[in-house]
């Protein structure tokens, strides 16, 4: 809404941006510290295990199935290189939604949103998933990723979290492998952000940068999880909705008018 508003029709940004994604997924990382120290000691183990040739003597642990299924759920998001005319990429032409003139598809988008959110909480409360993240899953969520990522007005841990739990993976597992999920992606998406932009940013400011934003990230982490445990995720598809309803007819008026 803000690019929209601000008259920016293009997806160039400053490098602080870029440094704001990255303390987010800082944020991520220490608020889910045990976690993220878990798989790290997988995935380096798994490197260790090829090295020594007995990769396959043993079962994979859960945390090692978990750690697979993430990786495999980047593999579809090589098909943002897939070229699109003028555009660039797959990429630039899905992420051109918060940079096209118009809050009329990304109303549209945060009304998907909503009822995304909306079934996802309608199945929380039904505290019947027992399922674990499978092959199909994490495939599913790679291709869904595709657009959860850069198509404005989408979410995705929001996206990642209601899709399992529709699938019917467990409260707890789903919403690990989102945020799993998202810190690999704000970092390197920041990264690209900061070397592809044209307005550097100051020590101070990316000090403050890095700080500010992965403490919010941290209590948002907080908040997010609690809010799960106690079944209130309507609360979010309430709000998407609201917000999407008002963006599209902004949207609807700017059509009009132009």
């Amino acid at each position: 809404m803000f690019h929209d508003f601000a008259g920016r029709v293009t997806p160039s940004c400053a490098a602080i941006t870029g440094i704001i994604h990255i303390g987010i997924a800082i944020g991520i990382i220490a608020s889910m510290y045990k976690l993220f120290l878990s798989l790290s000691k997988e995935f380096f183990s798994t490197f260790a295990d090829i090295f020594k040739k007995r990769l396959t003597a043993n079962k994979p642990s859960a945390k090692r199935k978990f750690m697979y299924y993430t990786l495999l759920s980047f593999a579809p998001m090589v098909l943002w290189l897939i070229p699109i005319g003028e555009t660039g990429f797959l990429y630039n032409f899905l992420r051109n939604t918060a940079f096209n003139g118009t809050l009329f598809d990304d109303g549209i988008f945060f009304l998907i949103t909503g009822a995304l959110v909306l079934l996802g909480a309608k199945q929380l409360g039904l505290s019947n998933n027992n399922k674990n993240v499978n092959l199909v899953y994490s495939l599913i969520i790679g291709f869904a990723s595709l657009l959860l990522v850069p198509v404005s007005g989408l979410s995705l841990v929001g996206g990642v979290f209601c899709i399992l739990m529709l699938l019917g993976v467990t409260k707890k597992l789903s919403l690990r492998y989102a945020f799993v999920m998202s810190v690999p992606v704000l970092i390197v998406m920041g990264i690209i952000e900061i070397c592809t932009s044209s307005t550097p940013s100051g020590i101070v400011a990316s000090i403050l940068g890095v700080i500010i934003s992965a403490a919010v990230s941290f209590v948002c982490v907080r908040v997010f999880s609690r809010i799960i445990k106690d079944n209130n995720l309507r609360y979010f598809a309430y709000y998407d909705f609201g917000i999407g309803v008002i963006v599209l007819v902004i949207g609807i008026f700017e059509l009009i008018l132009n």
